[in-house]
C-alpha cells in the first residue's frame, strides 16, 4: 500500500492452526488482501518452526514484522513483577530468546502482558521496580542485538503495571536504551486515554510499532475507533513503521474479517487525504 504507513496482519502461531495448510490459507489472504507483512503470537520461540515458515514467508511474499510475547503468561505463569525470583528469572530469560529470535527476523518484539497483575503483586511500587528492572535487562540485550523490544501500555483489567502511554514513555526515557521503545495499541488506548490523538504527539520518537484494534474487538469498522483521524495523528509526528491489524472478537470468518479490515483501513485512508 502506498504511503509511509504499512500495515501487517496478526496470526496465531502456526502451531496453533488447524494445520499448516490452513496457516498457508491464512497467509495467502492477507496476502491478497493487500496487507504489507504479518505479526504472529507465538508461546515460545523453541516451539517454533522457523525454516518451515520462512519457506511459506518466502513464497507468500509477506515479511515478518513483529512477534507477540504474552501468551505464556496465562500458560505458564511467566511475568515480571512477580515476588519470586525464579519466575523473574525464566520470564527474563524468555524474552531475551524473543530478542535471538527477532534478531533473526528484523521483527519488532512485542512486549506487555508479561508485566502481570496486581494479582501477582499487589505492592504496586515493588512490582513495578521488578519490571522497571528486567525491561531495562531485556532492553539492553535487544540493543546489542540491534532489535526493538516494543513497551505496550495494557488496560487495568489485564495488567496491574505501566497502563497508560505516559507511564510507559517514562520508563523508555528513564531506561535510555535504543533496544527499548514503545508500542500503542488502539484499544488498551480507548480504555486508558482520556484523548485518543494528542498522547501520540509526545512520543513520535519513541514510537515502535502500532497495533490496531476495534473497541470491541471485533474488524475495524465495527466499533467506534476514529481510524483516518487515528492514521493521520501517525502521520503527523512521522511515524513510518508498522501498523498490525488485531481481531480477537469476531463471529466473521478469519478470511472475511481479514478482507474487511483492509477496506476500512483503505476508507479511512481516503478519509485521511
Amino acid at each position: 500500500m502506498s504511503g509511509s504507513l504499512r500495515f501487517s496482519y496478526v496470526l496465531p502461531a502456526p502451531a496453533t492452526s488447524g494445520s499448516w495448510a490452513e496457516f498457508e490459507a491464512d497467509l495467502a489472504c492477507v496476502r491478497q488482501s493487500g496487507y504489507d507483512a504479518v505479526e504472529l503470537q507465538i508461546g515460545d520461540p523453541a516451539g517454533f518452526d522457523e525454516e518451515r515458515f520462512r519457506k511459506l514467508s518466502e513464497a507468500s511474499g509477506l515479511p515478518l514484522c513483529a512477534f507477540q510475547t504474552g501468551g505464556s503468561y496465562l500458560s505458564r505463569g511467566n511475568c515480571l513483577c512477580s515476588p519470586d525470583a525464579e519466575v523473574r528469572r525464566r520470564t527474563v530469560a524468555l524474552l531475551r530468546s524473543f530478542v535471538d529470535l527477532a534478531a533473526r527476523w528484523n521483527a519488532v518484539i512485542v512486549f506487555g502482558s508479561l508485566q502481570g497483575r496486581l494479582s501477582d503483586e499487589p505492592d504496586r511500587a515493588a512490582g513495578s521496580a521488578r519490571i522497571r528492572e528486567s525491561v531495562g535487562e531485556v532492553g539492553g540485550h535487544a540493543t546489542k542485538q540491534r532489535v526493538k523490544l516494543a513497551f505496550e501500555p495494557v488496560n487495568h483489567m489485564e495488567v496491574g503495571f505501566h497502563n497508560t502511554i505516559a507511564e510507559v514513555a517514562e520508563v523508555v526515557r528513564a531506561a535510555k536504551l535504543p533496544g527499548l521503545r514503545m508500542m500503542v495499541d488502539t484499544f488498551h488506548m480507548n480504555i486508558e486515554e482520556r484523548d485518543m490523538l494528542a498522547p501520540l504527539a509526545g512520543i513520535g520518537d519513541i514510537l515502535a510499532h502500532v497495533h490496531l484494534s476495534e473497541t470491541n474487538r471485533d474488524v475495524l469498522g465495527a466499533g467506534h475507533w476514529p481510524t483516518a483521524a487515528f492514521l493521520s495523528g501517525l502521520r503527523n509526528i512521522g511515524y513510518r513503521g508498522y501498523c498490525s491489524v488485531g481481531v480477537y472478537n469476531s463471529r466473521l470468518p478469519k478470511a472475511e474479517g481479514i478482507g474487511r479490515c483492509m477496506a476500512s483501513i483503505k476508507e479511512a485512508r481516503g478519509r485521511e487525504g
